[in-house]
């Protein structure tokens, strides 16, 4: 990371000018760079190698700070864009900043944010998979529909007590009739103490008419055995066609995953998962996925990282390894398996 002292100017993407003016807060540029080759053969489809972005985590780029605001009062921010390392694309052209983009207070009660945030089932997820949700090698992450961020939202982030924190917040659809039309709600909690870690978070997105239409639930924990840390991951969500017009009221598809990584030495770590898919539809489109990966860090900043996995659908499912970035991936005919490697490097600044 890059620390930059700042002025009171507010214009923080001038990077130079903002250096070079008094300090009366701090300003963090940040990043992470994922690019991976990857080869996949896809039943009813065929074979692909394509490099793309975003393989272990997304792709991006941020600038984030604070303000000491006296009383332990601190004003906070956070603006963070996606990229696509392959091409130099944005994710969203649309955007300027497609990740984040809230302000907020914090004190030591906690944190209140407002704008466009992560959902905090997508910052929990990758806490219940050795494959941090992520690379082809991950079920948990590959057969999950789910909301990543919310725009127009509020949401409370509480101080660690006894080693639960909890989170909680409300996305505003803005809708006038009726008024609820569109909103959603997000919860979470979690424990940390010592080896163990568990969680569940919950999210709820209302529909045109102001009525629950999607429900989407992650639980899990680990435990750290030594070297070797055991994972398990659970998913339930109706949102089966990704589309909040096809939802269908108590018909839900279930993930069921389970992990581990072991640490050969510091740099070296190993990992392996298994899982299901259950879908309680008549349709039975269920899915598994038994996959193994590594990664090598060659500093404290840089990793090198592999996975091989297969992927098996049933009936008409069609589920495909897709990693953690925002790429087309090589989905195979309905009813058909996916088996996929990939090689993939990592640079966190």
């Amino acid at each position: 990371m890059i620390k930059l002292k700042p002025g009171c100017s507010a214009a923080v993407l001038v990077l130079a000018a903002i250096a070079s003016k008094p300090a009366c807060a701090e300003v963090t540029l940040y990043g992470i760079l994922d690019t991976f080759v990857g080869y996949t053969n896809a039943g009813g489809k065929g074979a692909q190698t394509a490099e793309q972005s975003g393989g272990l985590y997304a792709s991006r780029v941020g600038l984030r700070g604070s303000e000491d605001l006296g009383g332990s009062l601190r004003a906070t921010f956070d603006l963070e864009n996606g990229i696509l390392t392959n091409n130099g694309s944005a994710t969203n052209s649309t955007q300027a900043f497609s990740r984040n983009a809230w302000v907020g207070l914090a004190s030591r009660y906690g944190e209140v944010r407002f704008g466009l945030q992560n959902s905090a089932l997508l910052i929990m997820h990758s806490r219940f998979d050795a494959f941090n949700g992520g690379t082809y090698g991950s079920l948990l992450h590959n057969a999950s529909t789910f909301t990543f961020r919310y725009n127009n939202m509020i949401t409370y982030w509480s101080p660690n007590v006894a080693g639960f924190t909890f989170s909680g917040g409300v996305s505003l659809g803005g809708q006038t009739s009726p008024h609820d039309a569109l909103n959603a709600y997000v919860g979470a909690i979690d424990y940390q103490r010592g080896p163990v870690y568990l969680g569940v978070s919950h999210a709820e997105q209302n529909g045109a008419n102001g009525e629950v239409l999607t429900k989407t639930t992650f639980a899990g924990g680990s435990y750290q055995f030594g070297n070797l840390t055991g994972y398990v991951g659970f998913y339930r969500g109706n949102n089966l066609g990704a589309n909040l017009n096809t939802n269908v009221a108590g018909t839900y598809h279930s993930v069921y995953w389970l992990s581990a990584g072991y640490m050969v030495t510091p740099a070296l770590h190993l990992m392996a998962g298994i899982g299901y898919v259950q879908d309680s539809t008549a349709q039975h489109d269920n899915a598994g996925e038994v996959s193994i990966g590594t990664y090598y860090n060659l500093s404290k900043r840089t990793l090198l990282y592999a996975t091989v996995a297969r992927l098996v659908n049933r009936h008409g499912a069609s589920y495909a390894l897709i990693g953690n970035g925002p790429f087309t991936p090589n989905t195979p005919a309905r009813g058909e398996g996916v088996t996929g490697a990939q090689l993939g490097i990592v640079q966190f600044f």
